[in-house]
């Protein structure tokens, strides 16, 4: 079985439907343009906060404030790929200036990340279903794009609450943990509207990233392969997934 080596999540084209993981391979504006000049379908900001993030104990969410990468946006965006804006806060007010501000910006997708372990101790966005589709919404509203939502590798939640939970919100794309427990039992049953998912992990050969589209994924999201190799890797992921029998 064939396999499309491009990917849209909503409404945006991606080229190539392999991407850096947010926070992996993309710290400087040297590491940003690297990602825009290689074979990946679109280039992920690392997480970014309202300000300046160097708590000691979430070293993971370190990054200068949204204020230094926004003026990224248009540099990057002058490649011609897709930009995927990844904001984190710690309170529903904090993603919603950061949406506003990467959407006028002219990011094409907002990735709410509420992986970070440093959003769990303060926002926790599970505690209260209800205020999470709220925020989410809001979300989607100031940014004026679709917007996708990166879940950590275990949810607290079932997964037949987070499927409607997506849907309530008009979420586009939800990336999940590329394993059977996580991305695989998503998909059961295969009814009903459902967002794109986004693999994450497990990803190393061309075979690995056909086999996430094959089980569902709509593109996926590399991370140990891109700090081992650079972005280099990218053009290897196409080349091998061509050879399985990618096609536009």
């Amino acid at each position: 079985m064939s396999t499309s080596v491009t990917a849209t999540i909503g409404r945006v084209h991606l080229p190539f439907c392999a991407m850096n993981a947010s926070g992996v391979g993309s710290a400087t504006a040297r590491d940003l343009v690297a990602l825009a000049e290689s074979a990946s379908g679109a280039v992920v900001f690392r997480p970014t906060t309202v300000h300046p993030f160097l708590h000691p104990e979430f070293r993971t969410l370190h990054n200068p404030g949204y204020d230094r990468y926004l003026p990224l946006v248009g540099e990057i965006k002058a490649f011609g790929k897709p930009l995927i804006a990844s904001i984190a806060g710690a309170t529903a007010d904090e993603y919603v200036i950061l949406a506003r501000a990467f959407g006028e910006a002219g990011a094409d997708l907002i990735e709410v990340n509420v992986a970070e372990p440093y959003v769990a101790a303060t926002l926790d966005p599970w505690d209260d279903p209800a205020a999470f589709v709220t925020m989410l919404e809001a979300v989607r509203g100031a940014a004026a794009r679709p917007i996708v939502l990166r879940c950590p590798e275990r949810i607290p939640v079932p997964l037949t609450d987070l499927r409607q939970m997506l849907n309530d919100a008009g979420v586009d794309a939800v990336v999940l943990a590329n394993t059977f427990d996580v991305m695989e039992k998503f998909f059961i049953p295969r009814v009903g509207p459902l967002p794109a998912v986004v693999a994450f992990g497990g990803v190393k050969s061309g075979y690995d990233l056909s086999s996430a589209i094959r089980k569902g994924a709509t593109a996926v999201q590399v991370s140990s392969p891109l700090t081992v190799e650079g972005p280099r890797v990218f053009a290897r992921l196409l080349r091998e997934l061509e050879q399985l029998g990618g096609h536009e």
